[in-house]
């Protein structure tokens, strides 16, 4: 046989019946057989392309889907907490983070407050601990549970399957629980250091920073200007979001635990820096944004021109700010401006009216603040900038405001595109509600700690230092207007530091800054269908028309069994503990798991988790949708059975040594029993 081209006239080869003879055949069949036996030899000098088995085993990618395996499970294996001494929080955080390990919850928390945590105690009936937990990272849990703005809950991974967990919320209900234990949990913290700190303010970051300090055994005092403490806490936000006696049992902790709180002490006045300085061993100033910023339009000097804390001061302390029965004028689209609006409807004016320079869809407020307001009949005028304030006899009669076509330019920076058209929106009124800023040069006067050409703190904004040696300084004095659980964050990096100075450690050396991770945004669920009992409790809210008169609280709080129901919802992302969510079974195309759970408080465990592998196909999208990460691939793909039963694997089997190549069916594991939960440590 030979190959020859094709005769079809193509570049088609053809194999044909025609072999050489005489001598140039008998030499070809030689070459032929030369070339067999050389590839003959060659391939028996090559290692075999099989396997011995079972003394040689295949190795399979990591990515080959065997037989699913779980790495932990509830009832059997405890949910980690993250807690443990101020210093080596930024650390344990970064360490989760390294390992993949950290729940959106906690790492988009400015304070890194463990919700997972409070909400797996909770669940289990220890609200105590879950209190206790969360207050090591936030300060004030009673208090952030009604007024925090939850960037919590907008990374909840929940949201992805129906709604976020009510994290803010439970906050809340976990200090109302509290109140009957605290006198036999709150102990007096032991002062072991032998050195003091100073802190010039009461607020939540100064209030942080004492308690890390006195955690660490330092002794602490905080002077506050004002008769009680809590800073902007208690003279800026309206009684009927945070009722102060809430305020006052959490600030009264602390004197239990060993705060020397001395109110009604302003520093700058009644005693000065320089005091301070050689009293104490360090010194914290915490005195937070004390004055409103007034535009300098004409006619600003006249009389119906107000600041928002001045106004919010009068309204939360007297029940009256001047303004009963007349129009009231709110500049600013901010949270502080919705407080001052709704305010002053309490305080009996007429009508209230916002305005702001971004749109209605762009106003900076929370969405949930701005709706609320509406509610109690605010109006709310966007995409207007104020031009001049319209004065007859010494008063203010109106705003004259000129339309804003856009705020911000197409690099995102602020850059109001004013337009044309200009009218008046008449008023009795004005409230200024557009920033807030320090007021330090007396706190300050004298000493060597200096100030920017603005009269702000010059601070280092990684270690919390200023130019005066000993001197610290956190909160909004140095990150300027911030939400409240963000300048706790602030408190505890400064206590850090503090706790670096008093014990002659660089500051900065091996020190860990709080990691700010960054995780992927994914669209919220579809709740079309989906059941009832999977969606988020929602929060009371007391009717417009009862609430508008007083400054009762709004919002009324969730039932015991609402709190619960939450809390067992928490999916304790990235534990590595199965909870029983069900999302693997509602994802498995072949509908091959089974899974059920037991969440009586305190007794809560999976009860069962079945994998029937007769009917999986292998497709791996049960594993990766788990939001524990408690369900992986394995390369066990020596699935050989005796009889069918030995396919389906239970939870026993489930927990099996995933290093192996052999998965073996129920062939001797046991299941085990459920177990009493133990509260984690930091891992």
């Amino acid at each position: 046989m030979a190959v020859k081209r094709s005769d079809r006239g193509d570049s088609r080869y053809v194999i044909v019946d025609e072999q050489p003879v005489g001598i140039a055949g008998f030499l070809a069949a030689v070459r032929s057989m030369a070339s067999g036996l050389a590839i003959t030899a060659g391939r028996a000098a090559e290692k075999p392309g099989t396997i011995r088995y079972p003394f040689e085993k295949l190795t399979m990618s990591p990515r080959w889907r065997g037989a699913l395996r779980l790495r932990g499970v509830l009832g059997l294996d405890e949910v980690a907490l993250i807690t443990g001494e101020p210093p080596a929080h930024n650390a344990a955080i970064e360490t989760l983070l390294d390992a993949d390990r950290l729940p959106p919850c906690v790492g988009t928390c400015p304070a890194n407050v463990d919700a997972r945590g409070q909400n797996y105690l909770i669940a289990d009936g220890h609200v105590a601990e879950a209190y206790e937990l969360v207050r090591e990272r936030n300060i004030l849990p009673g208090v952030l549970g009604r007024i925090c703005h939850h960037p919590c809950e907008g990374a909840c991974t929940r949201a992805v399957y129906d709604e976020p967990i009510a994290i803010r919320p439970l906050h809340r209900y976990a200090f109302e629980q509290y109140q009957a234990l605290r006198k036999e949990r709150v102990s007096l913290l032991a002062q072991t250091r032998g050195k003091s700190v100073a802190i010039v303010g009461s607020g939540p970051s100064g209030l942080a920073a004492a308690l890390d300090l006195m955690t660490l055994g330092y002794a602490v005092t905080a002077l506050e200007k004002d008769d009680k403490p809590g800073g902007a806490l208690y003279t800026g936000v309206p009684a009927y979001r945070l009722p102060r006696e809430v305020l006052h049992a959490e600030t009264d902790d602390l004197v239990r635990m060993g705060l020397d709180l001395r109110c009604g002490v302003e520093v700058g006045r009644d005693v000065m820096l320089a005091d301070l300085r050689r009293d104490f061993d360090a010194v914290l100033i915490a005195a937070g944004l004390q004055t409103s910023r007034i535009l300098p339009l004409p006619g600003a000097d006249a009389d119906g021109i107000r600041g928002a804390l001045e106004f919010l001061r009068a309204a939360n302390f007297t029940g009256e700010a001047g303004v009963r029965g007349k129009r009231v004028l709110v500049i600013g689209g901010g949270n502080v401006a919705v407080d001052v609006a709704r305010c002053a409807l309490r305080v009996g004016a007429s009508e209230v009216r916002m305005t702001s320079l971004e749109a209605e869809d762009e106003m900076p407020a929370h969405p949930w603040e701005i709706e609320e307001a509406l509610d109690e009949n605010v109006v709310a005028t966007c995409s207007v900038g104020p031009e001049e304030v319209v004065v007859e006899d010494g008063h203010v009669v109106g705003l004259r405001v000129r339309e804003c076509l856009s705020v911000f330019d197409e690099t995102g920076r602020f850059a109001p595109n004013m337009g044309e058209n200009t009218h008046v929106l008449p008023c009795d009124v004005i409230v200024f509600a557009i920033g807030q800023a320090s007021v330090l040069e007396p706190v300050v006067a004298g000493s060597d700690v200096n100030l920017n050409e603005r009269g702000n703190l010059l601070v280092d904004g990684t270690l919390f230092t200023t130019s005066g040696a000993g001197v610290f300084a956190c909160g909004e004095v140095v990150t300027g207007p911030a939400s409240c659980i963000g300048s706790i964050a602030t408190g505890h990096e400064a206590a850090n530091s503090i706790d670096r100075y008093l014990r002659g450690v660089d500051l900065a050396d091996g020190r860990v800054a709080r990691p700010v991770p960054l995780f992927e945004k994914r669209e919220a669920a579809v709740l079309d269908g989906i059941e009832p009992d999977r969606l988020r409790a929602p929060m009371p809210i007391a009717p417009p028309e009862d609430r508008v008169c007083d400054f009762r609280t709004v919002e009324l709080g969730l039932t015991d069994a609402e709190s619960l129901h939450e809390a067992t919802r928490c999916l304790r992302c990235s534990s590595e503990v199965c909870v029983g969510c069900t999302f693997c079974a509602r994802t498995c195309p072949d509908l091959c798991i089974t899974v059920e759970r037991d969440d009586t408080p305190g007794a809560r465990c999976v009860t069962r988790y079945d994998l029937d592998l007769t009917k999986c196909c292998f497709c791996g999208l049960c594993a990766e949708q788990c939001p524990t990460n408690a369900l992986t691939h394995t390369g066990q793909y020596e699935l050989s059975f005796y009889h069918r039963a030995l396919g389906v694997f239970d939870k026993g089997e489930m927990l099996r040594d995933g290093d192996v190549t052999r998965a073996t069916g129920r062939d001797g594991i046991e299941s085990p029993p459920c177990a009493a939960p133990v509260r984690g440590e930091r891992p």
